[in-house]
């Protein structure tokens, strides 16, 4: 087994802005949300195997609030859920030798696309966990992890009003395994969580996944591919008692310059209860309108999209995704979405970003268009 990379330390900092003009059919007023966010850490390389890292993150709301940053007060304007805040996103210790990793203390949590468990970066203010990871690189390409939680701090910060919003009390035990193959990678999770302030969110998920990419001929196009299946039951505490499917087939064929994307991700509903995804991002899936919680009856979601790179002075990467929304159980339809990004990478370390989403409700929601204009600047790495 290689020996791990020498630490050192190193400061991390990351300040965002982000324009976001909302409106919705449901609100009378179009939003306008001015909102900034500041990351700053410090990575300690103690020596011997040891680390520490430390990060506190500051988020403000700019140029007055004529939008719904969701802390309990009525407006006119539509959602943008960035509330003010200032807290402490990542405290741990960490120690590595011979391919096993502790790390103890408050931390982000990304798993895989982030759909179960992730620090949903989107949001200006971070998710993260407060527990113990263990991870064991086993050698021929397995890595195993044990994570242990008690506490999850959200996205609405550490001064929202609400307590039983801004944090939950868990007992989280979390198992991930990885294998390299010949070609791709197979991953086997089962995720067993208790919470104890919204019982509703007491899971158990077990599930396989398998991707890969692949060049089909010297200079010639590649294939990308991700096939997921896990199945959820009620757990603990949760009063429901319940079984439901999720899958998901995501394919990508092209080149580097353009590519063309399809897919369909299905998430069971009974009618009563949804597949259950309260750790995991939000935006990264389903639209990025963010126009609806998943259904009790479920949400079958379809899609197509074109995307890639160019040079226009700058490197440049851009997307366009058309979806198609269906509930699992009926036949009506819930509605269509046409999301559309374009990203720059302007400097060192400083990228723009325009997104631009359009939801025509159909039998779901109401008609939703947003548009968004984020800058950013990046001055070294975070850890991982």
């Amino acid at each position: 087994m290689a020996a791990e990379a020498a630490l050192e330390s190193a400061p991390y900092l990351e300040t965002r802005y982000r324009y976001s003009n909302l409106h919705s059919d449901a609100k009378p007023l179009r939003g306008q949300a001015h909102t900034a966010r500041l990351q700053a850490g410090y990575l300690w390389a103690i020596g011997d195997g040891w680390s520490a890292y430390g990060e506190a993150i500051r988020t403000w709301s700019l140029f007055g609030k004529q939008y719904d940053d969701g802390s309990i007060r009525i407006t006119p304007y539509p959602a943008e859920a960035d509330p003010a805040s200032t807290g402490v996103t990542n405290a741990w210790a960490d120690y590595t030798r011979d391919g096993i990793a502790v790390r103890i203390g408050r931390q982000y949590v990304n798993l895989d696309n982030g759909r179960f468990f992730a620090n949903n970066g989107w949001r200006q203010n971070l998710q993260s966990f407060d527990g113990v990871r263990v991870r064991w690189h086993a050698g021929q390409g397995s890595t195993l992890d044990y994570h242990w939680y008690g506490r999850v701090n959200r996205t609405v910060g550490a001064d929202f009003p609400d307590r039983n919003q801004r944090r939950w009390k868990l007992d989280a035990h979390l198992l991930h395994a990885t294998q390299a193959l010949p070609v791709g990678k197979l991953t086997a999770y089962g995720y067993l969580v208790r919470n104890d302030t919204v019982a509703a969110n007491s899971v158990k998920t077990l599930g396989m996944r398998f991707t890969g990419r692949k060049a089909l001929a010297q200079n010639g196009p590649s294939l990308g591919w991700t096939a997921e299946m896990a199945r959820q039951y009620d757990y603990a505490n949760n009063p429901a008692d319940f079984t439901l499917g999720y899958h998901l087939v995501d394919v990508t064929f092209g080149y580097a310059p353009l590519s063309a994307r399809a897919g369909e991700e299905t998430l069971d509903g009974n009618g009563r209860e949804a597949v259950n995804v309260a750790y995991g991002a939000a935006r990264a899936f389903n639209g990025w309108v963010v126009a609806f919680r998943i259904p009790k009856a479920g949400l079958r979601e379809r899609y197509v999209g074109l995307l890639g790179s160019m040079n226009m002075g700058v490197p440049m990467q851009w997307q366009v995704t058309y979806r198609h929304f269906r509930p699992v159980r009926g036949r009506a339809m819930l509605g269509d979405e046409v999301d559309l990004g374009v990203s720059m990478a302007i400097s060192r370390g400083f990228s723009l970003e325009f997104q631009y989403g359009d939801y025509r409700a159909h039998r779901h929601g109401v008609d939703e268009r947003k548009f968004w204009v984020i800058a950013e600047y990046r001055y070294g790495k975070a850890p991982e």
